[in-house]
C-alpha cells in the first residue's frame, strides 16, 4: 500500500505532508488507523483549536509531552524541526500525535524549537495568539485564561535545558491525547 505522507528517515513517526491534501490525509489515515467508534479528532491541531478553542489541561499536557519527545529524538539525531506549529501536529485520534514537516532551516536551534513549544501550548491553553517576542510570566499567562497549574509548567520551560527535560517537567499521571473527538469537550 502506497501512502501519501512519506516517512522520514530522521524517525519512523516523523512524517513528511507537504502538498498533501486533506482529504487524501484522511482516506490515508482511514485505511491505516480504520473507522472509530465516534468521530476522530480534526486532523491538526491548528484545525481542533479553530473549532474548539482552549483545550483541557490534561489534553495540554499530552500535546505537551508528545510533542516534547519527538523533538527529543529529533535533537538527540543532531536535527532540529524549525516549524513547531499546531498546523505541524496531526491529532489522528487513537491516542496519538505525529509532529511534520520538519523544516531545514539552518537559522533554527533547539532552543527555538523549545521556544516554539512553550508558545504552542499557551495557545492550546487559551485559545489565543500570543506574541512570542512579549515575556509571558506565569501570573500573565493566568490572566489571558490559563489555568494556574499549567501556567506553572508552563512558565517552568527552560529551552536551554532540552527536550528531555520539557518532556520530564509537563508529564503528568492525567495526561492524554484525545481517542475521539468528544475527547476535547
Amino acid at each position: 500500500m502506497s501512502s501519501p505522507i512519506s516517512r522520514s528517515t530522521i524517525h519512523p513517526w516523523v512524517t513528511h505532508t507537504t502538498g498533501v491534501a486533506d482529504s487524501a490525509r484522511r482516506r490515508w489515515e482511514q485505511r491505516v488507523f480504520g473507522p472509530s467508534d465516534t468521530d476522530a479528532p480534526e486532523g491538526t491541531l491548528a484545525e481542533v483549536l479553530r473549532v474548539r478553542g482552549r483545550l483541557p489541561d490534561h489534553v495540554v499536557v499530552g500535546v505537551g509531552v508528545g510533542v516534547a519527545r519527538y523533538l527529543d529524538v529529533l535533537h538527540q539525531a543532531g536535527h532540529v524541526h524549525g516549524d513547531v506549529r499546531p498546523a505541524s501536529v496531526l491529532l489522528p485520534g487513537h491516542d496519538l500525535l505525529w509532529l511534520t514537516d520538519p523544516e531545514a532551516d539552518p537559522e533554527s536551534s533547539v532552543q527555538a524549537d523549545l521556544s516554539a513549544l512553550a508558545l504552542m501550548l499557551v495557545r492550546c491553553a487559551t485559545g489565543l495568539e500570543i506574541d512570542g517576542a512579549a515575556e509571558w510570566t506565569p501570573e500573565l499567562l493566568v490572566e489571558v485564561g490559563c489555568s494556574p497549574e499549567l501556567a506553572a509548567l508552563i512558565g517552568a520551560l527552560q529551552p536551554s535545558a532540552g527536550a528531555t527535560a520539557a518532556a520530564m517537567l509537563l508529564g503528568r499521571s492525567d495526561q492524554s491525547l484525545p481517542r475521539r473527538s468528544n475527547d476535547l469537550a
